[in-house]
This record gives C-alpha cells, sequence and structure tokens, in this order.
C-alpha cells in the first residue's frame, strides 16, 4: 500500500510518539501534491510571487525545506490535459530523491574543472546544457550564477537569474527525480568531480518554465538570456562563407564570449547520426578555436573545440579523433598538436574539429555577447495597458558622458507559458529617439526572437534619449516586459511618470550562506550485531520487540543480497510466542518481506509497522486463521527493518511461512 501525504498527516494523530517520529520523518519525501487549478497564467504567476525567506531557512534548518512552489511530484515533471503533450507520462511516477542523500559528499563545483560536470541523461534538453557547460568556462560570469553556493542541511539552493532579461532569484530544493532505483538523478547527472551545479541548474529552468517536460527542445540563446541576460546573434553556417565563420567564432572567442553550435534536424532527432558520427539535431557547446601549424608553418590548421552534453563523444571520426595520428605533429614551439591544446584522452564529450568539418556537419552558431565590463539596467514593466500597434509605451534614459549600449525589450518567453497557450506571437517595434525626436534606430520583433539595438562600436553622446514600445499582444499574453540597457554603468530608466521600477534584484552578498546548527543526523541502516544481553520473551509482546531487538538471544543473518532476517520462538504460559524480524541494508532498492502464520483464532500480535500491514483470511474448513504481514521498504524510508511479535492461543499450534523480494 503506498502511503500517501493525507494519509500520514491522518496517522500522527493516532499512533504512538516513537512511531510518528518515523513517519514524520518519511513525510519529507513524499510527494507533495498540491490541488491547484492551473491555468495559462499559473507559471508567470508563480515567478512573480515573494521570495521565501531562504537566508533564515538555510542558516536554521537542520533538516530538508520543500520547496512548495515546485514540489517532488507529478506536477513538476509536467502537467496534464491540453496544458501537456504527454512528454514525459512515463515520468510522472518516478521517484524522486534529495541530491545530499544521494551523494552526501557532493559540492556545488566539485573537485575540478567543469568539463565534467554536466551530463545529458534521459530529458531532451541539449541546448540546456550545452549552454551552460559553454558559460562556465568563465569562473567570473559563471559564479556570478549561484547565490548561496556551501553545502546546505536544508538542500535549499538560490540562483541569480534573468526572467524578461531583469535580474531576479530563484529558489529550488535538491530533491530530483532519481528513478525507481534511487541512486542517480534521470535527468541531467552529477559531475564525475562530485559537482552537483548541473541538476540544480536544470530544475531552476524547470521551474522558471512550468515544469520538466516545458523544457525538452529548445535553442542555446534562450538558457543564456536565463543566466547571463548577453544578447545574441545566429549564424546560418549554409548561408554563410567559409571565411566568415572564422572570423565571427574568433573574433568571440578572443573577447570570451559564449558559442554554442547546433547540428541539422532529422525525422529520428539525436538518435540519428550526421556526419562524423556527430548527432543530428542535437546542441554543442564551443569551448574555443585556435590555429594549428607545422614546424616550418607550412601547413595551419583551423579547428573548433567542441564539447557534447552527453559527456562522451561516441564514435567521433574526424580528422582529429583522440587516436588521430595528427595530434603527434611538431609546430613551430616544438610542441605538439596534442600539447598545443593541453590534449586529454577520456571520454568527457570534449572533441576537435577543423573549420571544414564544422561547415559540412553543423547548421547554425550561437554568439552571446557577454561583456565583462557590462552591467544590466532594467525597468520592470507589469501589465502594460498603453502599448499596441499605433500608440507607444514610453520610457527616458540619460546619460552623462559618451557611453556604449545595448538596448533590449523582452517579454515572457513562450516557453513560460503552458502548451496550447500561445497560439500565435505577440509583435513589437522598439524605437530609440533623441533629446529632439529624432529617429536614431528601430528594431521590429516578435517574442520568438529577441534582436537588439547594438550600439557598442557607435556609442551615444551625452543626453536624454527616449524608448518608444509599440506592441500587438497575443489573447493570452500577460503583458509584462523589461527594458534592458547593457552597458558599462548603471543607468535609470524612467516612465513617463518619471519613475523607475526595480523591485528584483540579484543577491552576490550571500556566498557564505551556510548553517548556523547541526545537520539532523541522517538515518543509519540496520544494526544487527546483537551483541546486547540475553533477553527471555515474556508475553508482553510490546516490550519484547523492545527488549530482545539488539539482543543476543535473537540472532539476525544477512544474505548476498543485503536482506535480514532472524526469528526466535519459545513457548510463554502454555502458548508459542514468535518473533521475526525482516530487513534490508540497501538504499537503492525496495524490499517487501512476508511473514505468514496460520493458527487457532485466539492469538495477539504486533507488527512494527502497524497491524493494519496485516492480513487475516479464516479457513472454513480448519477453522484455522493465516495472518500475513507485510513488510514494505522503499529507498528512501526508514528505519529499513520491521518486526512481528505473536503470541498462540493457549495449547494451540502453528505453521509459519517466509519470503522476501528485493525490487
Amino acid at each position: 500500500m503506498r502511503l500517501t501525504l493525507a494519509n500520514a498527516l491522518l496517522l500522527l494523530g493516532t499512533i504512538s510518539a516513537s512511531q510518528k517520529n518515523r513517519i514524520q520523518k518519511i513525510l519529507q519525501f513524499l510527494p507533495q501534491t498540491q490541488e491547484v487549478q492551473q491555468t495559462c497564467q499559473s507559471n508567470i504567476n508563480r515567478s512573480k510571487q515573494d521570495l521565501v525567506d531562504y537566508k533564515t531557512i538555510v542558516q536554521s534548518s537542520p533538516d530538508f525545506w520543500n520547496d512548495p512552489m515546485f514540489p517532488a511530484d507529478s506536477t513538476s515533471i509536467q502537467w496534464s490535459g491540453e496544458f501537456s503533450e504527454n512528454q514525459l507520462t512515463g515520468r510522472l511516477n518516478t521517484n524522486w530523491q534529495r541530491l545530499n542523500n544521494i551523494c552526501p559528499e557532493c559540492t556545488m563545483y566539485g573537485k575540478s574543472d567543469f568539463l565534467n560536470d554536466i551530463d545529458q541523461n534521459g530529458l531532451g534538453d541539449c541546448y540546456f546544457l550545452a549552454g551552460i557547460s559553454s558559460l562556465a568556462e568563465v569562473n567570473s560570469r559563471f559564479e556570478k550564477i549561484f547565490v548561496n553556493p556551501k553545502v546546505n542541511w536544508a538542500g535549499l539552493y538560490a540562483f541569480n537569474v534573468y526572467i524578461r532579461g531583469i535580474p531576479q532569484v530563484i529558489v529550488v530544493d535538491d530533491a530530483v527525480p532519481t528513478g525507481s532505483k534511487y541512486t542517480k538523478p534521470i535527468f541531467a547527472g552529477l559531475g564525475l568531480d562530485g559537482a552537483m551545479w548541473g541538476p540544480l541548474l536544470e530544475k531552476a529552468w524547470a521551474k522558471a518554465n512550468v515544469n520538466y517536460e516545458r523544457i525538452e527542445g529548445g535553442h542555446g540563446f534562450q538558457p543564456l538570456d536565463f543566466l547571463s541576460s548577453a544578447p545574441h546573434q545566429g549564424l546560418s553556417i549554409k548561408t554563410t562563407s567559409k571565411d566568415a565563420v572564422w572570423a565571427r567564432v574568433s573574433d568571440a572567442d578572443s573577447k570570451n564570449y559564449i558559442m554554442s553550435l547546433g547540428t541539422p534536424s532529422s525525422p529520428g532527432g539525436d538518435q540519428d547520426t550526421c556526419k562524423y558520427n556527430i548527432a543530428c539535431g542535437h546542441a554543442y557547446s564551443l569551448l574555443g578555436v585556435t590555429v594549428l601549424a607545422n614546424e616550418d608553418r607550412s601547413i595551419e590548421i583551423k579547428i573548433f573545440k567542441i564539447r557534447n552534453p552527453w559527456r562522451k563523444e561516441g564514435e567521433f571520426s574526424g580528422s582529429f579523433a583522440d587516436g588521430s595520428t595528427l595530434w603527434f605533429t611538431i609546430g613551430p614551439d616544438g610542441k605538439t598538436w596534442a600539447e598545443k591544446v593541453n590534449l586529454e584522452i577520456t571520454n568527457d564529450g570534449v572533441f576537435y574539429m577543423t573549420l571544414d568539418e564544422v561547415m559540412e556537419t553543423f547548421s547554425g552558431i550561437g554568439v552571446f555577447e557577454w561583456r565583462e565590463d557590462f552591467v544590466t539596467s532594467w525597468y520592470d514593466k507589469r501589465d502594460d495597458q498603453i502599448s499596441n500597434k499605433t500608440t507607444p509605451s514610453i520610457y527616458t534614459f540619460t546619460l552623462t558622458e559618451s557611453t556604449p549600449l545595448q538596448i533590449r525589450v523582452l517579454p515572457y518567453p513562450k516557453r513560460m507559458y503552458p502548451v496550447s497557450c500561445r497560439q500565435g506571437d505577440a509583435d513589437f517595434k522598439l524605437t530609440l529617439l533623441d533629446s529632439k525626436r529624432k529617429k536614431l534606430n528601430s528594431i521590429s520583433f516578435d517574442d520568438s526572437e529577441f534582436p537588439y539595438i547594438n550600439l557598442v562600436d557607435t556609442p551615444l553622446a551625452a543626453g536624454t534619449y527616449t524608448l518608444q514600445l509599440y506592441a500587438e499582444w497575443d489573447d493570452n499574453d500577460v503583458r509584462d516586459y523589461g527594458v534592458i540597457i547593457n552597458s558599462p554603468k548603471d543607468i535609470a530608466i524612467k516612465d513617463i511618470k518619471g519613475e523607475i521600477s526595480r523591485p528584483t534584484s540579484h543577491d552576490f552578498n550571500s556566498k557564505d550562506l551556510e548553517p548556523l546548527v547541526d545537520q539532523v543526523p541522517k538515518p543509519q541502516l540496520p544494526d544487527y550485531s546483537q551483541i546486547g544481553s540475553v533477553y527471555d520473551l515474556t508475553g508482553d509482546l510490546k516490550a519484547d520487540l523492545s527488549g530482545i531487538r539488539y539482543s543476543q538471544s535473537l540472532l539476525i543473518k544477512k544474505n548476498e543480497e543485503g536482506s535480514l532476517y532472524g526469528n526466535k520462538v519459545v513457548q510463554v504460559n502454555k502458548r508459542w510466542e514468535l518473533i521475526y524480524f525482516q530487513g534490508t541494508t540497501s538504499k537503492d532498492y525496495t524490499f517487501t518481506g512476508n511473514v505468514k502464520i496460520t493458527t487457532k483464532p485466539g492469538y495477539t500480535f504486533e507488527f512494527t509497522q502497524g497491524n493494519d500491514k496485516c492480513s487475516i483470511t479464516n479457513n472454513l474448513t480448519s477453522g484455522d486463521d493465516s495472518v500475513q504481514c507485510t513488510c514494505t521498504i522503499t529507498p528512501e524510508q526508514y528505519p529499513k527493518e520491521c518486526m512481528l511479535a505473536f503470541l498462540t492461543k493457549p495449547y494451540a499450534g502453528y505453521k509459519v511461512s517466509t519470503w522476501t523480494d528485493l525490487d
């Protein structure tokens, strides 16, 4: 029988104190189902709710905190009805586990560099994982994301993100879907060095975008809009010359821009293979580019350093595959090409391709213009009822000196709405005017693409400027957006009333946030050493269960599967008293044990999991009762043992059968 949260709460009022403690510990792992009527705006409304007091929770919680806004249940996997495409139906009843239980020694960043930290598993979000892997190349931009990177007992982690280009903090707990075995995440995996930022950032992305189903499939710019607010440009390889591609990526690499690559779509998706055994319909991180020359520089080869978020190269067959003899080529500095790029032959997903091979294999490149010296300025507009096709909303800003700028307007991306809620596009026009109302620049766009006014190379002179936004909204649109300016200094963006609007911001002051209390001791596996003193059974079943549990009078053995079993049978006042112990030392599987005792009515019994877990069947022919008690222990459940104390009717005989299963 599956214990639900409601049933567990009901039981708390009717059971003993010791049993209450056990049930209360179980509650933290149960599905936190909320009966909430979902709408097209539910997720966006969630994103605008006030933050929990995460600082107090992290500092004062000795045990796990559960995020009520993104519970460990099916609603965080996918919604239902018109709000789902049923892509993850097979995952709806999956188990969840806390990362601190799966890997107590894990840390946010792990013990080594980022390359082995990202591992895509059972979710089609390669675009997200490739994007965050590229972002992690530069520590200064990467570490800004993490509000409280230190491990804490609450399992609560906060991240600095951007929604509509606006700085905001999002919090998650560390419960992740783990499947039936409870041993590892089934979506983004942990790093080989014990890094847990991959599954946590993936969960934050899922929370921001309805659920895990809604983050399947996408474009490389989407996670970077979420985590860096860097404007982006897409480059079609088919329509761009080889020289232009190289010029763009080499310039971007020199500026530490974030880059990604994508292969063409295919009917079988990423299960199909493109040229050089590269997965089709798949996103990759572009980690860098370089030129390799031979000793006399008669040969120069332009190569790309690429990473697959699957954390493996597979059967990559390009000219610079790991075993290629080209790596032995000596360069002008006397180093081999392998030494030049610090080649490591490990199945970490990193591989190298020539420019020609990239042109043959990939369909597009994403370049994200993250700049170390730029900051984000913003105006958070909520419920705009003014702007339409002919009437703009007005915003102004003033510069005191010549300033390079990037200007954008960002509504909620379509992904933040449940599937089926958006039937059309919202269309926008953004116009920049100077103080004399002269038009300086204008862009038109819809909410599937977000161009920007680029004034980095042609800075605006000192003065006051006006932005006009015209909008044609879709029927289900939430009319919120951010007016965003990236520049070397903070700029006050004001509305027509001369007011600014910044209700949210980032938190860069909590890096050292950590618990101020001790962690609640983790539940222990059963102790079956049985070194306690001799105990004689008395017929008082509750007292006998307690008295004999650790006594040498009850021998407990363990089989090869880790199952525990033991029993003791004695006569007490002309009755048979039977004690049966069953349990497991496994943290990864569900244990089921059964004890079936057949005897005459007039017996009594006590079962530590509750007498309601025992069934009674009467044989009309013999008059005997068969009492079968079932001990079910899931991987997250403690204690991992059950005991049955049974006392027959005076002078009555009995028969016993036992069996166990580990699934």
